[in-house]
């Protein structure tokens, strides 16, 4: 878990149901930060490209 996703998790948590409703900052934070998780870092992908490379 990154430092993003847990600051948002932590958010959520602070702001309870409030951080749920559409429209607001918060709610658009955290759900970007699940999209953003899903394809994984950049350093994540670098990693697998220089295995890849390697034979691995």
């Amino acid at each position: 878990m990154t430092t993003l996703e847990w600051s948002a998790n932590e958010a959520m948590q602070t702001f309870g149901g409030a951080g749920y409703l559409q429209g607001t900052k918060m709610e658009r934070i955290y759900r970007e930060t699940k999209v953003l998780s899903i394809g994984g870092d950049s350093l994540e992908i670098m990693k697998d490209l220089a295995a890849r490379q390697m034979g691995f």
